[in-house]
């Protein structure tokens, strides 16, 4: 019989709680993927740093260990179909993996929780890769919109395409956000 201990199957449970550090940090972009999603708050994942990584169709965030950072992540309640949903939408198990977490999670009421969260993590062997620009608006955007650290994402940047890149990759994302806003 084959070995199938890659195989995800969610276990049966009404929902659970996902971590969001990519382009899943817009709700409205988690709404279309998952139509039950919940904001729960947001948490911290010690340990780990933000990186971007190939993928099929351009380079993606991803968290990988490391003892000297932590990445911020809003905290989504999802139904067992959402699951499924964005289990296929991550490309799980042929791209992404998922990882869970125990954290305590700051929730939109003010109260702190430790709660099992799940995390969509990118294969390690792929390789690292500049994001595209629309991608890192989607990032920057909503580290802005939670109020997480911008040091995080440059840094993960930084570590994915090297500094002196990053620098410029960033001087030329801030340059069109400046033309963009003086447009509207």
């Amino acid at each position: 019989m084959p070995n199938r201990s890659w195989l995800t199957i969610p276990e049966k449970r009404a929902s659970r709680y996902v971590l969001a550090y990519g382009s899943n940090l817009s709700l409205e972009r988690m709404k279309r993927r998952c139509p039950s999603c919940k904001v729960v708050g947001t948490a911290e994942l010690p340990g780990y740093r933000l990186l971007f990584k190939k993928s099929m169709t351009g380079a993606y965030a991803t968290i990988e260990q490391d003892a000297n950072w932590t990445v911020p992540v809003v905290v989504y309640r999802i139904s067992a179909a959402d699951e499924l949903r964005l289990d296929r939408f991550e490309g799980c198990p042929a791209y992404y993996y998922k990882r869970e977490f125990m954290l305590s999670v700051k929730r939109t009421n003010g109260r702190k929780t430790r709660e099992l969260c799940a995390a969509y993590i990118m294969h390690e062997y792929r390789t690292l890769a500049k994001p595209g620009m629309d991608y890192f608006r989607l990032l920057d955007t909503g580290y802005a919109q939670y109020g997480f650290d911008l040091n995080v994402l440059d840094e993960g940047l930084a570590a994915s395409i090297g500094r002196k890149e990053a620098e410029d990759y960033i001087q030329t994302y801030l340059s069109q956000e400046a033309i963009q806003g003086s447009e509207e």
